[in-house]
């Protein structure tokens, strides 16, 4: 379950920096990804810096991503007389407030740059693109992750990860690869499904898979595992999903709730050990719930995302023909609403 796929280093505030991947970096680094976990105060209105690095030498230079005061969230890149910069209207996020994700991504030799700001209550994702982007220096990424010398990391900041890889944006994959989802020929690990294959499930029978494929994500922050205990949730072992993947609430009819929302220390807990971790995820026509472990779990839900183009070919399903998934029809439920469920079923 675990693997680096790209991710080097992250930077916990009152804990420090955490090593990923050993591999050695080249001097200047032309492609990668840095993501930043954060939170909004709802209406603010002033400058919010995340990081910033500044750098001397040769040639001075430096690197900032944070709000301006113009409710704009931006990338600026400085060394020596090249410039970069790359801004998206955050105005929405900012008025609303809550936990956000804050991904860049540059890739050099495509001379393309992507800011990508999605809001973790309800999953709204906006991403701009942009291009003509700079390479960063190893120096400035191993100093974000240090959190220290000519870095500052801002001090809404839950944490912050790099890599040198592009990390794919939009739906991702939730369970692990070793999950056993059943299948018309049986059990199989859900890492070993291929499109066309077949999956069981609770109330279309079998289905046809349309995508199957993973992503690496660092276990931190609203990204830690969560584990939802045997047997709560119909499963006879222990499962491991993404804290975002949706389950079925044995006994509360067709309602189904975000893992997340269901961590209460004793029917699911989330640890804290930070790490990278491979999710899995499987795509069919209609989002439906599987069954792993015994336990129902919903498949991708990817919306309209077939109508958005430019996002879809940044995401881990670039390649496929998309399904246009139709509005959710089974009630999602809140944190309350799903832990005053899982109450009545100890209750009774």
């Amino acid at each position: 379950m675990q693997a680096h796929a790209g991710w080097i280093a992250a930077h916990l505030p009152g804990r420090g920096r955490i090593v990923f991947d050993q591999h050695p970096l080249p001097a200047s680094v032309t492609r990668g990804s840095l993501m930043v976990e954060f939170t909004l105060i709802p209406g603010e209105a002033d400058i919010l810096p995340l990081a910033h690095v500044t750098g001397r030498g040769v040639q001075a230079r430096f690197f900032s991503l944070g709000f301006t005061a113009d409710g704009q969230v931006s990338v600026m890149q400085r060394q020596g007389m090249a410039f970069h910069a790359l801004s998206l209207d955050a105005s929405d996020a900012l008025a609303c407030g809550g936990p956000m994700r804050l991904t860049w991504l540059w890739d050099v030799a495509a001379g393309e740059s992507v800011l990508a700001l999605e809001a973790l209550a309800d999953g709204t994702l906006r991403h701009r693109v942009g291009g003509l982007p700079l390479a960063m220096p190893r120096e400035d990424l191993l100093a974000l992750a240090a959190g220290t010398g000519a870095a500052r990391v801002g001090p809404r900041v839950d944490w912050l990860a790099f890599g040198d890889h592009r990390h794919p944006l939009g739906p991702s994959g939730a369970l692990a690869p070793l999950t056993q989802v059943a299948t018309p020929q049986g059990w199989r690990a859900v890492g070993t499904l291929r499109p066309g294959d077949l999956v069981e499930t609770a109330h279309h029978g079998a289905q046809p898979v349309l995508w199957s494929g993973r992503v690496a994500l660092p276990a931190l922050g609203n990204l830690r595992p969560v584990r939802l205990c045997a047997p709560h949730f119909g499963s006879a072992n222990d499962l491991w999903v993404a804290p975002h993947q949706r389950i079925a609430l044995p006994g509360a009819g067709s309602a189904i709730a975000e893992a997340r929302d269901l961590v209460d220390g004793i029917h699911a807990i989330q640890p804290d050990r930070p790490n990278v971790l491979n999710w899995h995820g499987i795509l069919l026509d209609q989002p439906a719930l599987m069954i792993a472990e015994g336990c129902l779990v919903q498949s991708l839900d990817i919306g309209r995302m077939c109508r958005q183009p430019a996002l879809a070919a940044l995401s881990a399903l670039a390649d496929t023909a998309l399904p246009e998934h139709s509005a959710a029809t089974r009630p999602i439920l809140t944190r309350e609403r799903a832990l005053q469920a899982l109450g009545a079923r100890k209750a009774a």
